[in-house]
């Protein structure tokens, strides 16, 4: 019959012991921080990221949503009163009314946030 070590012994043996055997080993030296730069200049904080990148989804973003608006219109025209069609177009242009919505709320959002955050001082 084989035995099994407790469950207690292993953690310590293999998650501590090797920490232990390096950590003697090696001594910490205090050197001076690593700091990252930016790569850019208009970026320094967290919120500023996340306005670029929601500049460069609205550069993307409302064209796409005019060409699918434009799409559904033509959806609209070509359905000529068959339901089948025509409930494919309403679908089309319910999809684009809500990706504009959650394009246009994503903004607005992020917008607010940063001009509370800034006048609270952060």
């Amino acid at each position: 019959m084989k035995k099994h070590l407790p469950l207690s012994f292993r953690k310590i043996f293999f998650f501590v012991l090797p920490f232990l055997v390096l950590g003697s080993t090696f001594s910490i030296s205090k050197a001076a921080p690593v700091i990252f730069a930016s790569p850019t200049p208009k970026v320094g904080t967290l919120f500023d990221f996340v306005v670029e990148v929601l500049k460069i989804v609205i550069k993307i973003g409302i064209p796409v949503i005019a060409v699918m608006f434009v799409y559904t219109g033509y959806l609209f025209i070509s359905a000529q009163g068959n339901e089948q069609q025509l409930s494919k177009a309403k679908m089309a242009l319910l999809s684009s009314v809500v990706g504009a919505a959650i394009l246009l709320g994503a903004v607005l959002l992020a917008t607010i946030v940063k001009n509370t955050i800034g006048e609270l001082g952060g």
